[in-house]
């Protein structure tokens, strides 16, 4: 029972940093410079400029898997130390931070549209690496601490079967890291590209409807006249 009341306290620890860090990132675009803020546009706009010219898939995924592979590995790698914890809950902060960022950044410069923008960029495969990313936090807390545990409070833990536990939980969320790397290159773009057309028809429409409405009205009152 205690381990269990230890572990549901970390669990709950850590949905407090990702709300934190979420809210944070979101909340950063507001207060930018206006300098900061035409560097984060610029980027955008030669993000989205990317997906529409078309640009090397296969190399997108080797440097998201890349970076992936690093910072997942780093977590773990952390979680076998005992004075890795500041630096893994810093990571996952950090990790959240992005993530709320990202949203927060497209909305600001892209109103209306980037709602829907950030909509489609963020699900399934952000939301679920960011998943992945508090699985693996989570467990890499719960080795770390049972190793303190079990070092200077002499508790029972058996670290060959805890280790190798770790271990394939390290495998499982790098192979769902895998795939969300796969997902952001090769099918996200196509996803953000047909949305990007589809705004472009709806912006159309609307402005033949209303410009047509607008210049009825204006007959109308020079007509009175």
């Amino acid at each position: 029972m205690k381990i269990f009341a230890m572990n549901k306290k970390i669990f709950v620890f850590l949905m407090g940093i990702m709300i934190i860090g979420i809210v944070f990132g979101s909340s950063l675009p507001l207060f930018l410079s206006s300098s900061d803020k035409e560097l984060v546009s610029e980027y955008l706009s030669s993000f989205i400029s990317g997906i529409n010219e078309g640009y090397s898939s296969l190399v997108f995924f080797k440097n998201s898997f890349i970076n992936n592979f690093v910072f997942s590995f780093l977590i773990w790698t952390l979680g076998i130390s005992i004075i890795g914890i500041p630096v893994i809950l810093f990571l996952f902060f950090f990790k959240c931070f992005i993530f709320g960022f990202s949203i927060s950044s497209i909305i600001v410069n892209y109103g209306f549209k980037g709602i829907l923008f950030s909509f489609v960029y963020i699900f399934p495969h952000q939301v679920f690496s960011l998943f992945l990313y508090c699985l693996l936090t989570y467990y890499s807390l719960v080795f770390s601490i049972n190793l303190i545990f079990s070092l200077f409070r002499k508790n029972s833990f058996n670290i060959s079967s805890s280790f190798l536990r770790y271990f394939k939980v390290f495998c499982v969320c790098l192979i769902g890291l895998l795939m969300c790397s796969l997902y952001d290159s090769f099918i996200s773009p196509i996803v953000l590209g047909f949305v990007f057309k589809l705004l472009g028809i709806w912006l159309i429409l609307c402005y033949n409807i209303f410009g047509d409405l607008y210049e009825s009205c204006c007959w109308n009152e020079w007509g009175s006249r």
